[in-house]
């Protein structure tokens, strides 16, 4: 649902007056020394969009929901046709619930706000959204973007990649382009990193590496853009697959099962000579996190850069759960975390803290503490079956395949 005019809805707090000048065009009808006073947020006013959520926060606590303490934005309500969740984004409004709950809840957002109806979610911020209710399966696409790729940039007309980065590659410092060569590559890897957010996870590692140079890129970085623009075009249908291994009785005694998988790759960056860390967090064996990042700090071992990896997915799951515990839910514990490490394994599951670890106590006391409490526990997993290496490295095809279908599901680009 869409709010018409949401800016215009909220009011200014007690005692705060709010004037402005006589819009332009109107100056013949008051004097020079005129001016409005406001009884209503306006669009433009620093105020407007608080005071629009404050008056949606108080427009759910009438309607009987509660907000989330973990996500601010998220409020539910058990009634009597079940859960009815509703997240909000500005003035944009999605529910989701029964079709008797969510009739009930729509009508009563009409009572207090001026609101379009537009239906069920089959787009948002430029995603295709195909929910197969059959299945139970819902892909997200973005041929809109895709299609800017080829109007935009003049890709070589050459058979199309079968990855999006060259296998083992790893892009360096180069000859800097002109200025303007620089404008368009800000552009394109731009356009790159809206899509492997919402959409392309297979394309993690390629785009962040891309993101390195926006202000230096050389010949060699638009190359490589315009293989990543290639594939991506290559492979259209490409999207996001969320397919839940179970599906939800609606109770709210059913345990929720959450897990992660961390990996990393070692002193990948050649300058600064930081690791690369990459995990993702399922929920019912749907994709709910995916990251490929640079670590903030330089670690000392593998194993080092792995515990690192694996504290920073740990987070993500912890919030996963929250977002689920806030709305009564359950979750199954403990939530596995697999890593294909032994030696970080094994140190989440002892308490002995030695000269070569000592510097990383904190860190693996977080973990193990996690373990103690019964909340997260660590296992082994091997490379070949840790779809996150897909996110520290750029694959070679068949390994790049294989871990892609985790996350995008099998389609026709696979062999």
């Amino acid at each position: 649902m869409d709010v018409k005019g949401a800016f215009l809805c909220g009011d200014f707090e007690k005692n705060r007056k709010v004037y402005m000048e006589v819009p332009q065009g109107f100056e013949r009808f008051y004097p020079s020394n005129v001016v409005f006073l406001l009884l209503r947020t306006l669009y433009g006013t620093k105020q407007a969009a608080y005071r629009f959520w404050k008056k949606l926060v108080a427009a759910f606590r009438a309607m009987d929901y509660e907000r989330s303490k973990a996500d601010p934005c998220l409020y539910f309500s058990w009634t009597a046709y079940g859960l009815v969740i509703w997240l909000s984004w500005v003035d944009d409004l999605f529910s989701t619930g029964s079709d008797e709950g969510l009739k009930v809840a729509k009508e009563e957002m009409k009572k207090r706000f001026d609101c379009e109806d537009v239906g069920e979610l089959n787009e948002y911020v430029g995603c295709k959204i195909d929910y197969d209710k059959k299945e139970g399966a819902l892909k997200m696409t973005q041929p809109v973007l895709l299609q800017s790729y080829r109007d935009e940039f003049e890709l070589p007309d050459e058979e199309p990649p079968r990855t999006p980065a060259t296998p083992g590659e790893v892009l360096q410092k180069g000859e800097p382009m002109e200025p303007e060569e620089q404008s368009k590559y800000r552009s394109g890897v731009g356009k790159l990193l809206h899509m492997m957010k919402w959409t392309r996870p297979e394309m993690l590692n390629a785009v962040r590496e891309l993101s390195r140079f926006m202000m230096d890129a050389s010949l060699a970085h638009m190359k490589a853009m315009y293989r990543a623009m290639s594939y991506a075009l290559s492979t259209p249908n490409h999207g996001v697959m969320l397919k839940p291994n179970r599906k939800w009785d609606g109770s709210p005694d059913f345990e929720f099962e959450i897990t992660g998988r961390a990996d990393s790759d070692y002193g990948k960056d050649p300058e600064r000579r930081r690791s690369v860390s990459g995990y993702s967090t399922f929920l019912e064996g749907a994709p709910v996190t995916t990251k490929s990042r640079m670590q903030g700090c330089v670690t000392l071992s593998v194993t080092e850069a792995e515990l690192v990896s694996a504290t920073q997915c740990a987070q993500d799951m912890l919030f996963d759960m929250r977002v689920l515990e806030s709305m009564g839910l359950k979750v199954k514990k403990p939530m596995i975390l697999e890593i294909d490490n032994k030696g970080a394994v094994d140190l989440s599951h002892n308490w002995s803290i030695v000269g070569r670890t000592r510097h990383d106590s904190i860190r693996q006391s977080f973990l193990r503490e996690l373990k103690e409490n019964g909340i997260i526990e660590l296992k082994w997993i091997s490379t070949d079956d840790n779809s996150s290496d897909l996110f520290t490295k750029n694959l070679p095809g068949p390994l790049f395949d294989k871990h892609t279908a985790v996350y995008c599901g099998f389609d026709e680009y696979m062999n």
